[in-house]
């Protein structure tokens, strides 16, 4: 293998497949990233054996030939260099050389006929999908996923199809996030729901493109076409909770509040918040609210007011201040709408406008206010 490069470019492409090696493995050729050059086109592969992914990049080629590098001293002695031409060949001692018009440095390379092969197989149904909608999607949701490995099934998002009709939900138990786009084409007999890795939509988000992303599903895993990269993941086995049956259907006060307002005293209120619970309350009235925080073990608190439009006379409400700014960033419009019913069960949150075909979909569970704590208030 013998090919020279931009150093700028060749570093994107590895910064695109270094996300998905493993920094913990007991299989050392994980912790590689394949290379493998034909005439002038430069393939890199990485994998963890649930996810991979490929992108490729134009060279200038001399010889072809493929290696296994290490991916962490690779990226690292990548990133040092200056924006120069690197010419990288593999030599008889199986090291790979970087060479600059100063520098030359080797790396030992393992055996590529260790690293796994990476088949495509064939998928069930596939489709093409605007990547601004899909980031879009993404993005709003995949906050909401739980990092417990005790309930794989909630470490994904859920990606659901119905005719003409996709869906994206995410949940940890204390909040879930759902974003919907109709007129989408999809099959108009289908219906199916799988769970995507959070890694494998993390992956994506990092390589954003312009153009459409041909999405290819199969029974047990899903496939992005990309520009210059594919992305082939395992799906999640289980089944997701039945998520319709906690949307609450009995909300009936709309609260309405700036967001940017809301965020900026959230911020500062939920300093004097327990480091436990990180609690604070909302105190609603028809024309204002009223953000309170108490840390009795240092016994601070805080208070501030600002004005919303509450459809009631009074209510109290206690949440996760951490989980509540959470939901209000992924607001991306002015005003944000608030569903509530009392203080014990959960809000509905979304945004005051969306696009057309649109729907999003925050679900908050309060946080029980001790009756102490009510009784002073």
């Amino acid at each position: 293998m013998n090919f020279t490069t931009s150093k700028r470019e060749f570093f994107e492409a590895l910064q695109k497949v270094i996300g998905v090696v493993p920094q913990k493995t007991t299989i050392s050729i994980l912790t590689c990233v394949l290379m493998d050059l034909d005439g002038d086109r430069l393939n890199m592969t990485g994998t963890d054996l649930e996810i991979s992914i490929t992108t490729s990049l134009q060279v200038s080629g001399h010889e072809k030939g493929s290696a296994a590098i290490p991916a962490k001293i690779l990226l690292e002695i990548v990133r040092e260099l200056p924006d120069v031409p690197l010419h990288i060949q593999d030599d008889s001692s199986n090291k790979i050389i970087i060479k600059t018009e100063k520098g030359e440095y080797k790396i030992a390379t393992q055996p590529k006929e260790d690293f796994p092969k990476i088949a495509v197989e064939e998928g069930e149904f596939s489709f093409i999908m605007d990547a601004g909608l899909l980031s879009r999607m993404v993005e709003k949701t995949i906050f909401a996923v739980s990092i417990d490995e005790l309930r794989p099934a909630l470490t994904g998002i859920n990606m659901e199809f119905y005719p003409n009709e996709i869906r994206l939900v995410a949940t940890d138990g204390h909040r879930l996030a759902k974003v919907s786009k109709v007129n989408f084409p999809v099959k108009k007999d289908i219906h199916k729901n799988l769970i995507v890795p959070t890694k494998t939509m993390t992956l994506l988000m990092k390589n954003p493109q312009s153009s459409g992303v041909k999405i290819q599903i199969g029974e047990d895993h899903i496939v992005f076409y990309l520009e210059n990269s594919v992305v082939y993941s395992k799906l999640i086995n289980g089944a997701f909770p039945n998520y319709d049956r906690v949307l609450p259907k009995d909300n009936d006060k709309e609260l309405r509040v700036n967001r940017d307002l809301l965020i900026a005293a959230l911020r500062r209120v939920s300093i004097f918040s327990s480091s436990l619970t990180h609690q604070v309350r909302l105190i609603l009235s028809s024309h204002e609210m009223t953000i309170r925080s108490e840390d009795i073990e240092f016994g601070a608190e805080a208070k501030e007011v600002i004005p919303s439009q509450f459809s009631d006379e009074w209510l109290q409400i206690g949440y996760n201040s951490n989980y509540l700014m959470d939901v209000l960033r992924h607001v991306d419009t002015e005003e944000v709408v608030f569903e509530l019913k009392d203080g014990n069960n959960s809000a509905i949150i979304t945004p005051a406008a969306t696009e057309e075909g649109e729907s999003i979909l925050y679900l908050l569970m309060p946080i029980r206010i001790s009756e102490e704590t009510a009784a002073a208030s």
